[in-house]
């Protein structure tokens, strides 16, 4: 699917010392053929079993174009939600209900005492203290890109994304750990959260792929299933990812036949659930 390579890329488009955002741009124009993006999030749906799409999300500082504005004012997971299930758009900061304008800084907090709230109301955190410095750790992965964030489902990003959100069960975000890993042997990751801090914030301040698990307001406005976590991948691994599926066994490469036989075997020790 992706033979075109410039001369001397050593085999792959994706290279660490080609500044990410460049890359991103990059591999945003190799893919911009409708059919190609297409083909491209079917391939990791299919591979993956994923629940809804892919999500593309951009911080920008203006509202791309072809784009329409959300207008509904909602907390940051509902419209991530909003996009895996088919939706494009882009929201300023004055529409998101919650903390993820400061933490994604396109804005300020619309909850005033945000460190009571967490308290007393949202009964997170057991003292002002811990919430404040959950707060500070947060504000601190603010990135600084402009007042917008962007959606897509990612078949139909018309806008170069920061990053791709998956949401899944831990099997299948470790199959995109791994993935990823399987050209470079890094596991690069970083964990934060709530959603929007770790999964968006962190992945475009640190160009890692962040990991959140969804704090309880999360699931429960966004509607996420109990089994389901939240991985931010940079759009500049995407291409890295999609290459390494049919190599990997976290794709769909099979092991060798002797060590499939040998898990056959092994796993007889373990018991099942009712033992």
């Amino acid at each position: 699917m992706f033979e075109d390579r410039e001369a001397g890329r050593a085999g792959s488009l994706v290279q660490e010392r080609v500044p990410e955002r460049t890359l991103a741009v990059e591999i945003f124009h190799q893919l911009n053929d409708t059919e190609q993006k297409a083909r491209c999030s079917l391939k990791l749906q299919k591979t993956l079993q994923l629940d809804g799409s892919p999500v593309a999300v951009a911080i920008v500082a203006e509202p791309p174009e072809g784009l329409k504005s959300l207008r509904r004012k909602l907390i940051a997971c509902m419209m991530i939600q909003a996009a895996r299930r088919g939706i494009d758009f882009y929201s300023s900061g004055e529409s998101i209900l919650c903390g993820a304008r400061a933490h994604l800084g396109i804005g300020e907090s619309p909850i005033r005492n945000l460190d009571d709230f967490l308290v007393r109301r949202e009964k997170l955190f057991g003292s002002k203290e811990a919430a404040g410095k959950f707060i500070e750790s947060a504000l601190k992965r603010a990135p600084e890109k402009g007042k917008y964030l962007a959606f897509s489902p990612l078949e139909r990003a018309c806008f170069v994304p920061d990053l791709v959100l998956f949401v899944g069960t831990p099997l299948q975000i470790s199959r995109l750990i791994f993935l990823n890993a399987f050209k470079t042997g890094e596991v690069d990751l970083v964990h934060g959260e709530p959603l929007c801090s770790g999964a968006i914030a962190l992945p475009v301040t640190t160009g890692k792929i962040g990991i959140s698990f969804m704090d309880m307001a999360c699931r429960q406005f966004g509607k996420f299933m109990p089994e389901e976590m939240v991985i931010g991948v940079p759009y500049a691994k995407i291409l890295r990812i999609i290459e390494s599926i049919d190599q990997s066994v976290a794709g769909t490469a099979r092991p060798d036949i002797i060590l499939r036989l040998a898990g056959i075997m092994l796993r007889k020790s373990v018991p099942d659930r009712s033992g």
